[in-house]
């Protein structure tokens, strides 16, 4: 009998009582060893759900002209909750003092876009790895991609599921680039090509490798109708696929072509979003306040889109327009202005620090509890608006969309019963003066947070 049938003899109870004694980060690990070792850490609970990312703490927004990300979380109605800070500020900066886009000596400025998230680690464009909730970070090498041709440029994109691996992944992939005329050669030749090269970066290794991903069925059309139809959705992972660009799922070196439930290129001009809430992948459409919802049906071997909701939102805003009391207000953490705005007066340097005002616990998101209104803005423009809607994202454990009114405020739109409330406002405190040109729309980039607590990755 070898050593691991001898282990595997081991009664549940033995076994979860060694694994125990095992650091969180790796736990995740040991489930993948033998079966009864997987046993064991579930069956036991070995594996603490308080630590992993099973929950919704709060919003990122970064809006185009502020350096750092803002963090919109509500308050706890739970005592002792871990204290959450969406504060970036504490990565390395070459100039941690410059906190405007129209300053000379502001040199890293887009080193701390949020390019993506993935179970509560954070990918930012200056190859920062970050979880927040822990504030541990670590960088990663540049991809050292072969030439790229004309006309297409590589996403990364984060995988990292801490049930599964105490490691985090960074994938490469090919994209076609809107904004540039690709290779005329290439225009006819089918997208994804039936080899796609991509490159994979593991933290466990440290290194980036080239793998070949071979497509399963037929591609989603040429380059040219491709690029024609082009749409910037961000990627998201679930349950061990990455879903890339409404139209790709990766999975065991393979890749599946999705054909996305609308036709892009008529239907180009609106909002689009691709994420992940209780039933799975879902598909999000929003034009002239029409918003519709698909859902992923990937049984029976096939993958399809199901209609889950379509719905007007113009008489909801209407409605909101004149009822704005606020559901248990979040709070926006206003970091770009308490780091950068010298001029801020003595009663905001004695408000309550982030840890005393962001702990909150966001299990029971059903109760109704409402304070008093909350304010779109001071304009007359603010006042006058019935609300330009924008998606923030999904709940990732309901079905509940977040949406902004005018770029001021927070919506948490329930598919079920298509109820709206107002959650608070979004928008930074003398947001004004970060912008470079004083007349410039805001852009916003958003999506919902869920805190992993494991402290390696």
């Amino acid at each position: 009998m070898d050593q691991q049938d001898r282990l595997a003899r081991l009664p549940d109870d033995v076994i979860a009582d060694i694994l125990r004694r095992v650091p969180p980060c790796w736990l995740a690990a040991s489930r993948c060893v033998c079966r009864a070792w997987r046993d064991a850490v579930d069956g036991h609970g070995v594996l603490r759900a308080d630590l992993l990312p099973l929950s919704l703490a709060g919003l990122f927004l970064h809006l185009r002209q502020h350096k750092f990300p803002e963090y919109l979380a509500r308050p706890s109605s739970t005592a002792g909750a871990r204290a959450i800070s969406g504060d970036l500020s504490f990565l390395p900066s070459a100039s941690p003092h410059c906190g405007y886009i129209w300053q000379k000596d502001c040199i890293d400025w887009y080193r701390y876009n949020i390019d993506d998230h993935c179970n509560g680690l954070l990918l930012l464009a200056g190859n920062y790895v970050v979880n927040p909730a822990t504030r541990r970070w670590n960088t990663w090498p540049t991809c050292p991609r072969e030439h790229v041709r004309k006309g297409v440029f590589y996403d990364h994109h984060l995988v990292y599921d801490p049930t599964l691996s105490p490691y985090y992944e960074v994938f490469s992939i090919p994209t076609l680039d809107y904004l540039e005329e690709v290779d005329p050669s290439m225009e006819e030749c089918e997208w994804p090509p039936s080899v796609c090269k991509m490159y994979v970066f593991s933290s466990n290794s440290g290194c980036w490798e080239e793998k070949d991903f071979l497509r399963e069925g037929d591609a989603a059309g040429t380059v040219a109708e491709m690029q024609a139809s082009y749409s910037d959705l961000k990627a998201i992972y679930f349950r061990g696929a990455l879903y890339v660009h409404c139209g790709v799922s990766l999975s065991n070196n393979t890749c599946n072509v999705i054909k996305p439930p609308m036709d892009l290129k008529v239907e180009g001009n609106q909002e689009k979003s691709i994420s992940r809430s209780e039933k799975g992948v879902y598909f999000l459409a929003l034009y002239e306040y029409w918003l519709r919802v698909w859902v992923l049906n990937e049984s029976s071997g096939q993958m399809k889109w199901t209609l889950k909701h379509a719905k007007d939102l113009k008489p909801m805003l209407a409605r909101h327009r004149f009822d704005q009391r606020v559901h248990r207000p979040w709070i926006l953490e206003d970091i770009n202005y308490n780091l950068f705005r010298p001029s801020r007066s003595l009663e905001d340097n004695n408000k309550p620090t982030t840890g005393e005002i962001l702990e909150w616990n966001s299990d029971n998101d059903d109760g109704v509890e409402h304070q008093d209104m909350v304010k779109y803005g001071d304009s007359k423009e603010n006042k006058d608006c019935y609300g330009d809607i924008e998606i923030l994202g999904l709940h990732p454990y309901k079905e509940v969309v977040f949406l902004s009114s005018c770029a001021r405020t927070g919506l948490a739109y329930h598919l079920n019963g298509s109820k709206t409330e107002v959650i608070g406002n979004i928008y930074p405190k003398e947001y004004d003066y970060f912008k470079s040109l004083a007349n410039e729309g805001e852009e916003i980039t958003s999506f919902p947070y869920t805190p992993c607590w494991i402290e390696e990755f």
